[in-house]
């Protein structure tokens, strides 16, 4: 992990893990980035009971269910909110609707940045209205997310597993699944190979304040 003051509070950040389902194991590379961490938040999509565990060698950690959880993954709760260092960090995976096929699509077709992206961020920011949190953080779209909506930090650290079910290089699955695979595919690699490198986060919280950071796979 990169260096951060002394006396300065480092919160690790890490979604879609899918470890179990596209993943063997926990990249060594993940443990890695975020040794030192005060405090390990999972934003979702384990998929299994491994993780958790792997992540608590480090750092106590707090993690959130996703979409991808297999069966006998830990029974998790849908959001939470982690209070460090006087700031209220809600932790969220991200809500998967009937239309993202289509929003993906849209996003191959048109470029990244449409109407879209802009209400999904918005979208978590509202997940805790009421809640006074300084920060949200998400998973889910596989994708590295930094923005704030009327002064609380919306950020995504991107995924471990940035490819889900074409990790590896693996070929489209058959039928209806292959259609939704190529149109990811198409999705992604239009991204550019930078944004699509596995990655993990951290929050650092000092005297001046708190900032976000990706950190990418070597």
């Amino acid at each position: 992990m990169p260096d951060t003051g002394v006396g300065d509070l480092v919160i690790g950040l890490v979604a879609d893990t899918h470890v179990g389902e596209f993943l063997d194991e926990l990249p060594t590379w993940v443990l890695d980035a975020l040794a030192g961490s005060d405090l390990i938040l999972h934003a979702g999509d384990l998929s299994d009971g491994s993780v958790i565990p792997a992540l608590e060698q480090i750092a106590p950690a707090v993690a959130v269910r996703g979409d991808h959880d297999l069966p006998g993954a830990p029974r998790l709760p849908a959001r939470a909110i982690a209070a460090i260092g006087g700031r209220r960090i809600g932790l969220i995976h991200g809500k998967r609707r009937g239309t993202d096929a289509l929003v993906v699509a849209a996003h191959a077709a048109a470029g990244r940045r449409i109407a879209w992206d802009a209400a999904r961020v918005r979208a978590m920011a509202r997940a805790f209205r009421g809640h006074r949190v300084d920060a949200v953080v998400f998973g889910h779209w596989h994708e590295a997310v930094s923005a704030h909506v009327r002064g609380v930090l919306v950020f995504s650290p991107g995924a471990v597993c940035p490819w889900g079910s074409l990790e590896g290089g693996r070929a489209p699955r058959a039928g209806a699944a292959g259609v939704a695979d190529r149109v990811v595919r198409r999705y992604r690699e239009q991204l550019g190979p930078d944004a699509m490198r596995p990655s993990v986060g951290r929050l650092v919280i000092d005297a001046t304040g708190m900032r976000a950071e990706v950190l990418r796979a070597p």
